[in-house]
C-alpha cells in the first residue's frame, strides 16, 4: 500500500511516496511529466523547504470545468498550472509534504463537502459571538474556534450574577460555554437552511480577537491555514477521539 496526492482535477494522481526510498511525513515526489510550485498568496515562488501553496502542473491536469469559466478561472493559473488550494512544503529532494488547506472548502472524512463561510457569517450574527472560524479537513464532524463579543458577555455575565474575576476566567465558566452552544445551536439548524454535517459539533472560546497579519489577511478574511498553524493544539483537543 503507497501513499499518494491528487485530486478529481488531477485524473486524480499527482505523487506517490516510492517503495525503496519512502520519506514518512511526505506524499512522495511528483509523477514523471508532473511539476509543483510552492508560491505565496500572491502566486510568488517560495521555493524549497518554504510553506506555501501547492501548484501543479502535468498532462494529467484538467483544461477546466465543463462550461463554467468563471470556476475555472479561480483555480488555473495560466500555462497549465492548477491552484491545489492545498498548503505544502518541497523538501531538498523534491518531496512534497502536504500541512493544510489554503482553499475555504472543508472536506469531511465522510466525503462531505463544507462551506464554512455561510456557517460563519451565521454564527457571527449573534450578539454573544464576534468572530468564528469552522474546522474538520478530514475529521468526521465540525468543530468552531469562537472568540465571543468581550462587552456583551461581560454585561451578560453581570446582567446574571456570574462572578467575574477577569475575562479569560469568565469564559471558562459552563454558564458562558452553555449560552455559546444554544447561539450555535440557534444559528446553524435545518430551519436556518443546513444540514445535518453542517452542524458545529464542538467548540473552543478563544479571548482575543483575530489581527491582521496573523489570522487575518490585509483584506480582513481569514487565513485558514495560519488558524490551524495557531491554534493546534486547542484544534488538536477539539478532534481528539
Amino acid at each position: 500500500l503507497l501513499e499518494g496526492y491528487g485530486l478529481t482535477e488531477t485524473a486524480p494522481d499527482l505523487a506517490v511516496r516510492p517503495q525503496r526510498k519512502p520519506i514518512m511525513g511526505t506524499v512522495g515526489p511528483a509523477l514523471r511529466g508532473t511539476e509543483f510550485r510552492i508560491v505565496d498568496e500572491q502566486g510568488k515562488d517560495l521555493g524549497r523547504c518554504k510553506k506555501g501553496i501547492v501548484w501543479a502542473r502535468g498532462p494529467q491536469v484538467m483544461l477546466g470545468y465543463y462550461k463554467k469559466p468563471e470556476l475555472t478561472a479561480k483555480i488555473m493559473k495560466g500555462d497549465g498550472w492548477l491552484d491545489t488550494g492545498d498548503i505544502g512544503i518541497l523538501t531538498t529532494n523534491d518531496y512534497l509534504k502536504l500541512t493544510g488547506r489554503a482553499k475555504d472548502t472543508i472536506v469531511l472524512r465522510g466525503g462531505e463537502n463544507v462551506e464554512p463561510l455561510p456557517i460563519e457569517q451565521r454564527l457571527n450574527d449573534s450578539i454573544y459571538i464576534k468572530q468564528s472560524v469552522v474546522l474538520g479537513q478530514d475529521q468526521r464532524y465540525l468543530a468552531a474556534l469562537i472568540v465571543p463579543d468581550q462587552e456583551t458577555i461581560m454585561a451578560w455575565a453581570g446582567e446574571n450574577n456570574i462572578p467575574i474575576v477577569d475575562y479569560e476566567g469568565l469564559l471558562k465558566q459552563p454558564e458562558v460555554r452553555e449560552l455559546i452552544d444554544y447561539e450555535i445551536g440557534q444559528a446553524v439548524n435545518a430551519k436556518t437552511g443546513f444540514k445535518t454535517f453542517e452542524r458545529i459539533f464542538t467548540f473552543a472560546l478563544l479571548p482575543n480577537l483575530f489581527e491582521t497579519g496573523k489570522e487575518l489577511s490585509a483584506k480582513m478574511e481569514v487565513k485558514r491555514h495560519a488558524v490551524v498553524e495557531i491554534y493546534k493544539h486547542i484544534i488538536g483537543k477539539l478532534f481528539k477521539s
